[in-house]
């Protein structure tokens, strides 16, 4: 779970994922369900080198807090590498988004499951955009792209270990311009499966963001 960001469009004197909704700090909503799911062993959490934010989270015995990169990519990278090197048996690696703290224990188990029915080695959450698409230069409409075909990458994120890993010394792109791990396998004969994800999973990007957040968390009794 990448923490390392600043989230300068948040507009704020902290890290978006350490503000709060209700009594509880963002990042804390994915943290819990993670601390709740069996099938999770470790949770490893790449944060900035200045950051004593975290340091107010409740301890877990999965969570470790680790230094993490310039950018998204490379903290996700440094904490693949974190646990590739700890004395634990596994064979999946789950990615996640701090701030997305809406997406629930029941969406979770159903991307599990789908998962270990499969044969895939990388199954991500989307959703369909409804939007009409326009491809503009200089703020100029240049031309309308076919939704049809078209998902919004979403997280979690799911890779066996093997798959991530050969992805990662398959790519020769700088880590830096990657915005999700799914891209790591576009130019590899592995297949990335999608699963369709709740539009309720949001991202919070702007201030205006905290307060969609806390109504669905209401609504879903998690507040």
């Amino acid at each position: 779970m990448p923490s390392a960001g600043s989230g300068s469009r948040f507009n704020s004197n902290k890290s978006k994922q350490y503000c709060s909704i209700g009594d509880k700090m963002i990042i804390e909503f994915s943290l819990g369900l993670l601390a709740e799911i069996d099938e999770c062993q470790a949770v490893c959490i790449p944060v900035s080198k200045d950051d004593l934010y975290h340091k107010e989270i409740q301890g877990h015995p999965k969570f470790h807090f680790i230094e993490g990169g310039a950018s998204r990519a490379e903290s996700v990278k440094k904490g693949f590498d974190f646990l590739d090197s700890q004395n634990l048996t596994y064979d999946n690696i789950l990615i996640h988004d701090p701030v997305r703290p809406c997406v629930t224990k029941t969406e979770l188990k159903r991307m599990l499951e789908e998962f270990f029915d499969s044969e895939s080695q990388a199954l991500i959450l989307a959703v369909p955009v409804s939007d009409t698409l326009k491809l503009s230069k200089n703020n100029t409409i240049k031309s309308t792209i076919n939704r049809e075909d078209v998902w919004r990458a979403l997280t979690p994120q799911l890779f066996s270990k093997e798959a991530l890993k050969n992805a990662y010394n398959l790519n020769t792109e700088d880590l830096s311009k990657l915005t999700d791990e799914a891209s790591l396998f576009d130019n590899l004969d592995e297949e990335v499966m999608i699963m369709k994800g709740s539009p309720e999973n949001i991202k919070i990007t702007f201030q205006e963001d905290l307060k969609l957040a806390e109504n669905i968390l209401i609504k879903q009794k998690r507040i």
